[in-house]
């Protein structure tokens, strides 16, 4: 399923890695340029989802592409997803909360065009196809194949905005690699339901019923204005990215009290868990997951539910999973 990107990009010319534009290339040309080696692998078909750049799309673009995925693994017994790299790690991460298949999802994507000279977008579509057929990803939720590494959705992290090394895990490394002579799993991701399906639904929750979640940066002497805006213009949650200043939480005080907004706080560092107490307002702790994707948990709980006590129960059982 192609979704755009720097991977479907065409650039200037062959040493344009970063004159392009995304998306112009139809998934049916990707594919096609990697066969017959594909064909080996599989009985490959193709879809176009879109043709954007990955941060053009809205969360409601995700919530459809979750269904589709969800319908074409009724027939497939994998589907692999080419994507852009900016947004790939919130998308991943969306799709793992809501896939409820447990076949093989693998996200790919490039750092460089199709067009230009050493292009990652072939190998990574290839490797990418070979890791879905491998069925080796099954119960693993959904997996992303970029620079020969399989990570998992809730700790993959563009890390470089040029390198072709760009994706990594924040702390606890790779699942595996995929190489010419095998595909080498070394360990496997903490599940909320191991093997089992998505937490979230979506059959459950309405496309229009996806709430207004916001981030707010962390800084010294942060004020408090953006967290007001975003109580008054219809916010139910916002995820704090690292320690909030004191004028910060009397924004959020107020926008508790008057709006009933939640607050999650999250690491915006790099490794680690990340709380804050506060005696002016409750807030959730996120652990160690990254805030953009504490955004996406916050907003797939707030959908389905008001209750902080129960979404705090689900930020330490979803969100930071255990064996």
């Amino acid at each position: 399923m192609g979704t755009g990107g720097t991977i479907a990009g065409v650039s200037e010319g062959p040493a344009g890695f970063e004159t392009y534009e995304p998306g112009k290339l139809p998934v049916a040309r990707l594919v096609d340029d990697v066969r017959p080696a594909v064909d080996a692998l599989a009985d490959v078909t193709h879809e176009e989802y879109g043709t954007k750049s990955s941060g053009e799309y809205a969360l409601v673009d995700y919530y459809d592409l979750s269904r589709r995925v969800d319908d074409v693994l009724r027939d497939a017994d994998g589907v692999v997803i080419s994507s852009g790299t900016a947004a790939l790690a919130e998308l991943a991460y969306f799709l793992d909360l809501t896939v409820q298949s447990d076949k093989p999802v693998v996200m790919t994507g490039a750092m460089r065009p199709w067009t230009v000279f050493g292009s990652d977008g072939p190998a990574n579509l290839y490797n990418a196809v070979r890791l879905a057929a491998s069925g080796r990803t099954r119960g693993l939720g959904i997996t992303v194949l970029l620079n020969d590494q399989i990570l998992p959705a809730r700790e993959a992290t563009k890390t470089d905005s040029l390198r072709l090394h760009t994706f990594g895990t924040r702390e606890f490394g790779v699942l595996g690699t995929v190489d010419e002579q095998e595909i080498r799993l070394q360990r496997r991701p903490a599940r909320p339901h191991p093997g089992g399906s998505a937490p979230f639904d979506l059959s459950a929750i309405p496309r229009d019923g996806l709430p207004k979640i916001e981030i707010a940066g962390s800084y010294i002497d942060a004020g408090g204005e953006g967290i007001t805006a975003s109580a008054r213009a219809g916010a139910a949650g916002i995820v704090f990215a690292g320690v909030p200043s004191p004028r910060q939480l009397v924004a959020a005080q107020e926008a508790s009290a008057v709006h009933g907004v939640l607050f999650v706080a999250a690491n915006g560092y790099g490794s680690g868990a990340m709380r804050v107490e506060s005696a002016r307002v409750d807030v959730i702790s996120a652990g160690d997951l990254a805030p953009a994707k504490a955004r996406i948990l916050l907003l797939l709980a707030r959908a389905s539910t008001a209750d902080p006590v129960r979404i705090r129960g689900w930020f330490d059982a979803i969100g930071n999973p255990q064996f």
